[in-house]
């Protein structure tokens, strides 16, 4: 494929996803601003890797994968930073930046943002894996075999994680949103 032909076909996925992919960054990062971060590496991968994009998977897979890469990445190197002792000043850094940045990404039918504040907070403190599924079950609507395929694993183990994600989630939110929101809470 030809350059200018590649750079075309290239920023036609990337208009076709990059909505979902920011959202699913937000979701599994709980931080707009780092979110906004990961799909710019992940934007600038994709770009260098495209003429190795197989097409085994949809280009929206391919990308969420490569965002995930991403994330996984950050969370290392905030560990060794933090073992370290590097920690406390990024960390002061990304809370002043996400209180000018408190615009959330979010379905719309969530009822208020009293709700979406306790149930980002309630997802973000699910492990990794739990709030990987749920993100891109709830958040992108994904199905099952296209997240299992994203993860590099199976259907079961994606309901599985699903299953757990949720139980959490019931318990953690039990009695915490208002106006009765709480029965809307998966059960397991």
């Amino acid at each position: 494929m030809p350059a200018q032909e590649a750079r075309e076909r290239f920023a036609e996925v990337v208009d076709a996803c990059y909505e979902r992919i920011f959202r699913g960054a937000v979701a599994v990062a709980g931080d707009r601003h780092l979110a906004e971060e990961l799909v710019q590496e992940t934007l600038v991968t994709a770009f260098k890797k495209f003429d190795h994009f197989s097409g085994n998977s949809s280009p929206f897979t391919w990308l969420y994968g490569i965002m995930l890469n991403k994330y996984r990445d950050h969370c290392r190197k905030k560990r060794l930073l933090r073992r370290l002792g590097f920690v406390r000043a990024e960390q002061n850094r990304m809370e002043a930046d996400n209180a000018r940045a408190s615009e959330s990404v979010l379905p719309d039918e969530l009822a208020s943002r009293d709700d979406c504040g306790v149930l980002v907070e309630a997802v973000s403190r699910l492990p990794f894996k739990m709030r990987t599924v749920i993100a891109m079950h709830y958040f992108d609507d994904l199905p099952l075999d296209e997240i299992a395929g994203v993860l590099n694993c199976r259907v079961g183990t994606v309901k599985s994680r699903l299953f757990n994600a949720r139980k959490r989630l019931h318990h953690t939110l039990k009695g915490k949103l208002k106006d009765g929101a709480e029965s809307d809470v998966p059960r397991s």
